[in-house]
C-alpha cells in the first residue's frame, strides 16, 4: 500500500501537554465538545451568540465568529447579552451599543417567570424567518461559553411553547429540535465554545471550571478581590478590612465556622464559598466598554447596525431590567445615559410570543 506518514508511528509529533493538575482547566476544549460547536453553527440558520452581560467581550468566542464570517456569511449571527440583571442598567445599554455595531443585539434577563427581552428576540427571530421565506422554517442554534445561560436562555423562549420534536431522522437522540412558532425551530443542543488562551484565572472566574474541583481556591480569591470593590465586598461577606487575601478568608472563615481540626480557620473551603458566590453573581461586578470613559458626545453617533438592512431589534429601555444587586450610585451612574434603546411600550415586549 501507499506510504501515510499521517499513520506512521514513528514520526515525532507535538504531545499537547495535559498534566495531572491541569486537566480541569481543560474543560470546554475537547474534541468532541468542538465538533458539536461547529455541527450546531453549520445547522443553524441564525447563530445566537450568548454573552454574559458582565464581561461581554471575555465571553466572546472569536474563532466561532471568525468561521461564520469566512466560512459562512449567509448565516446570521446575534448576541444577546444575558444576565443583564447583574450590572447596572446604564452599562447594559453602553454595551448594547457598542456590539449592535457589529450584530443585532438583545438585552436579555432569562426567567420563565420574569423575562425580559424574550419578545425582541422573537421578534427580530420572525424577522429572520421573513427574510428566508424560501424557507419553510429556519433554524436557530446557540453557542456560547460553558455558564453563559444559554440553555435558561432556550427555556425561557420555549415557555408554554414546547410543541412536538421536529420529526427529523438521522439526528442523535441528544439533538432536540424546538418548534418555536410554524417558522423557527430552536435547536435545543447548546454549542459550547472552547475557551482557548484563558490563563488558570480566567477559566475558574469565568465559571468554565467546576469549583469543587479545586485543590487550591484561595490561589483564585486574590482577583476577586481584586475586581469586586471593598464596600460590596463588605455587605456580602461581613467583613470590614483585611491586609492580604488570606487574612481575609481567615476572618470569613471564623466568621461562618469554617474551621479546621485545631480550630484554624479552612482557607480552603470559604475561598470555594467565595468562588461560588462569584460564579453565581452573587457578588456585584461588571465590565465597562473600551470607550466608555469619553462616550459623552456618543449619543450623537448611533450605532451603525441602524443604517444597514439588518433586522434590528426593538426593546423597551432596559431601564426596565429589575437589578438583583443594590448598586452603589457611581455604579449606577447618571441616568440619561442613554437607556433606551427604542421606548416601545412594556406590552410590546409580550405580544411577541401570543400571535402565531
Amino acid at each position: 500500500g501507499e506510504y501515510d506518514e499521517r499513520v506512521d508511528s514513528n514520526v515525532e509529533r507535538a504531545v499537547e501537554p495535559v498534566g495531572p493538575r491541569n486537566y480541569i482547566f481543560d474543560a470546554g476544549q475537547s474534541r468532541r465538545i468542538r465538533a458539536e460547536l461547529f455541527k450546531v453553527i453549520d445547522s443553524s440558520d441564525v447563530v445566537v451568540e450568548v454573552l454574559d452581560a458582565r464581561d461581554p467581550l471575555g465571553t466572546r468566542a472569536p474563532h466561532a465568529e471568525e468561521f461564520l464570517r469566512r466560512e459562512a456569511k449567509h448565516k446570521h449571527l446575534v448576541f444577546v447579552l444575558n444576565k443583564c440583571d447583574l450590572v447596572p442598567s446604564r452599562v447594559t445599554a453602553a454595551w448594547l451599543k457598542l456590539l449592535s455595531r457589529e450584530a443585532p443585539t438583545v438585552a436579555f434577563h432569562a426567567s420563565i417567570t420574569n423575562p425580559f427581552g424574550k419578545g425582541a428576540l422573537i421578534n427580530l427571530l420572525r424577522q429572520f424567518a421573513k427574510l428566508h421565506a424560501d424557507k419553510k422554517q429556519i433554524s436557530v442554534g446557540f453557542i456560547g461559553y460553558p455558564n453563559v445561560g444559554k440553555s435558561s436562555i432556550i427555556n425561557t423562549l420555549k415557555k408554554k411553547k414546547v410543541c412536538k420534536v421536529a420529526p427529523i431522522p438521522g439526528e442523535t437522540k441528544v439533538w432536540q429540535y424546538i418548534t418555536l412558532m410554524k417558522s423557527i425551530y430552536l435547536i435545543d443542543c447548546p454549542g459550547t465554545v472552547q475557551p482557548s488562551g484563558n490563563s488558570e484565572e480566567d477559566a475558574v472566574l469565568k465559571g468554565v471550571v467546576r469549583i469543587e474541583q479545586l485543590r487550591h481556591a484561595a490561589d483564585f480569591v486574590e482577583e476577586v478581590l481584586r475586581r469586586v470593590k471593598p464596600e460590596y465586598v463588605r455587605r456580602t461577606y461581613d467583613v470590614q478590612a483585611w491586609d492580604s487575601p488570606t487574612d481575609f478568608l481567615e476572618q470569613y472563615g471564623r466568621r461562618i465556622g469554617k474551621l479546621l481540626k485545631g480550630g484554624e480557620p479552612d482557607i480552603n473551603a470559604a475561598a470555594k464559598l467565595v468562588l461560588h458566590d462569584w460564579q453565581r453573581g452573587r457578588l456585584p461586578y461588571f465590565t465597562l466598554p473600551p470607550d466608555f470613559a469619553h462616550r459623552a458626545d456618543a449619543a450623537a453617533e448611533e450605532g451603525a447596525a441602524a443604517a444597514s438592512a439588518l433586522p434590528t431589534p426593538k426593546q423597551p429601555g432596559v431601564r426596565g431590567i429589575v437589578t438583583a444587586h443594590k448598586f452603589l450610585p457611581e455604579d449606577e451612574g447618571e441616568e440619561e445615559e442613554g437607556g433606551d434603546e427604542g421606548d416601545e411600550a412594556e406590552g410590546e415586549e409580550e405580544s411577541g410570543e401570543e400571535s402565531e
